[in-house]
């Protein structure tokens, strides 16, 4: 096939071996990654932001793209004594463009936990009664927000925040059976945001 028979709009013919153009083809676009954070527990109500990632891109191509976001995150484990109501908090959000602002971050994922076997007397003193709670949450991707058609020349921003808090802080355990703080435990893995793009074909 000769240069004359192919629509050079949409394919490039080096050498006579035809290809489509980079921006009539699905594309990774952006990619960043933040985290993982280790932190121990403690009462916390007012909760404590771990960090966040952002991703952007900005359609340098000559049509317009649907964009869309997806979050990776990595595994999360706390470990955490009864009476103790732990909160981790994933928010995230999109904005795009001619000069998008940083996006709005609403509340999408929790991994919390909660133990109550109640209190007991020991000598005459009010405690908890003894327990631990441990969870785990795997390695999940999802999807952040809409696909949406961004335009050539404007930009689509992706962004996740981590979060803890606490909602409850009850009695420790009898002091005989050991510190429990040194039994508390949390760590929340990394947070990555990976833009994809597809032409919109007229």
């Amino acid at each position: 096939m000769t240069f004359p028979c192919i629509d050079t709009a949409y394919f490039d013919a080096p050498g006579g071996e035809i290809s489509p153009k980079r921006h009539w083809q699905f594309e990774h676009r952006a990619s960043a990654t933040a985290g993982g954070w280790t932190f121990t527990p403690a009462n916390n109500a007012a909760g404590t932001t771990l960090g966040f990632v952002q991703a952007q891109w900005l359609n340098s191509t000559p049509v317009a793209q649907q964009v869309y976001a997806v979050l990776t995150a990595d595994a999360t484990r706390y470990a955490i004594d009864q009476l103790k109501h732990l909160v981790i908090q994933t928010q995230w959000g999109t904005s795009f463009g001619a000069a998008p602002a940083d996006p709005t971050l609403t509340e999408e994922s929790r991994v919390r936990g909660y133990l109550d076997f109640g209190t007991t007397t020991v000598s005459s003193t009010t405690v908890g009664v003894f327990g631990m709670l441990e969870d785990r949450q795997p390695k999940i991707s999802t999807p952040i927000g809409d696909v949406i058609t961004l335009p050539a020349g404007q930009t689509m921003k992706a962004r996740a925040q981590v979060r803890w808090f606490t909602s409850a802080w009850g009695l420790d355990w009898y002091s005989a059976y050991g510190d429990p703080v040194a039994q508390r435990i949390a760590k929340v893995g990394a947070l990555q945001i990976d833009l994809f793009s597809t032409p919109v074909i007229p």
